[in-house]
């Protein structure tokens, strides 16, 4: 998971030791980096004390959750009388989460709030559909493909997807054969889609913003895989398909076995 952090050092020290090696977080000192940052690159979770950043924070604060309204927001705060006010103004304005320094910031109970909160519905929805035949999987091709539909940027080629299961290239190839799934390029693509449907219905999200989050290297390298598997630009997705259409096309894809469907994936 990656958490984009603006907090002091001293809550931030705590909240690496809480998440530990399996997660990434980023600290930043300087608001427009941390917006930044939130835009162009995969950021899963915020957390913030607006309290410790000075005056006009907490305003920056709404006007970044307006602008990434499906990017969860955790406030991260010390128990204060200004904490109080903020705690209520915070809730007004939509922040849901509010984590008390020294009170419930419990590590366990502090790790399984944050690594609840990203929203990666479709690609979950999208891997069930394949729920039977990951069940005949090794677990850590299990783990490999479960991290892929929540973490597509991480994958960069069939090649990563491999060596996250363990397998050569090869062998990989053959279980999905066995299994009648499409071939590895086109999982890797299936979960970048899914990933990227969810972006492209953030207003404050350009193309190009999309592009890095996923880990491409250039929107014209997307748009050549949307347009060679789905035919049509990365603009019209939200616009041709609802949800539930747009996975039922996803799923048809993950079995698609044969097809020139992979868009030039490595």
């Amino acid at each position: 998971m990656q958490v984009a952090a603006f907090l002091a050092s001293t809550p931030l020290s705590y909240l690496r030791r809480v998440l530990g090696d399996g997660h990434t977080v980023t600290a930043f000192g300087d608001w427009s980096d941390f917006v930044d940052a939130v835009r162009r690159a995969p950021v899963e979770v915020v957390i913030v004390d607006p309290r410790d950043q000075g005056s006009g924070a907490s305003e920056q604060l709404f006007a970044m959750m307006e602008r990434f309204p499906t990017i969860p927001v955790v406030a991260y705060t010390a128990l204060s009388p200004d904490a109080l006010r903020m705690t209520v103004e915070l809730a007004r304005r939509g922040v849901r989460y509010v984590v008390l320094r020294g009170f419930d910031d419990e590590p366990r109970r502090f790790r399984e709030l944050i690594e609840s909160l990203p929203a990666k519905k479709l690609g979950r929805v999208a891997l069930a559909a394949i729920g039977a035949e990951l069940e005949r999987a090794t677990p850590l091709l299990q783990r490999a493909f479960a991290r892929l539909y929540e973490s597509p940027h991480l994958f960069h080629g069939v090649d990563s997807l491999a060596k996250q299961a363990g397998m050569t290239r090869r062998t990989l190839d053959r279980w999905l054969v066995k299994e009648g799934l499409a071939s590895a390029r086109v999982l890797l693509l299936t979960a970048r889609l899914a990933q990227a449907y969810h972006y492209l219905g953030e207003d404050g999200f350009s193309l190009e913003d999309v592009t890095k989050k996923l880990g491409y290297t250039s929107p014209r390298v997307f748009s050549r895989q949307v347009r060679a598997t789905m035919g049509l630009y990365p603009s019209g997705l939200r616009a041709r398909f609802a949800p539930e259409p747009f996975i039922s096309e996803l799923t048809a894809m993950m079995r698609r076995r044969g097809a020139n469907t992979d868009g030039g994936i490595p």
